[in-house]
């Protein structure tokens, strides 16, 4: 594991697309010194079976 900064503005808590989506718009706004924690591999979690992410369709 890579070593962690003593202190950031800005932690986000999971790499899923939310995640890196934040992570990446922060970036471009200017917030570099943050960090995003995940404790897998990036965009692979769970996020699409969250039930208030579910997709309905009618019909």
């Amino acid at each position: 594991m890579p070593k962690l900064p003593k202190s950031v503005h800005v932690v986000v808590i999971g790499g899923g697309i939310i995640g890196c989506s934040l992570a990446c718009h922060l970036t471009l706004c200017g917030w570099a010194d943050g960090v995003l924690l995940e404790g897998g591999q990036l965009t692979s979690g769970t996020a699409r079976h969250a039930a208030g992410l579910r997709r309905n369709r009618d019909g």
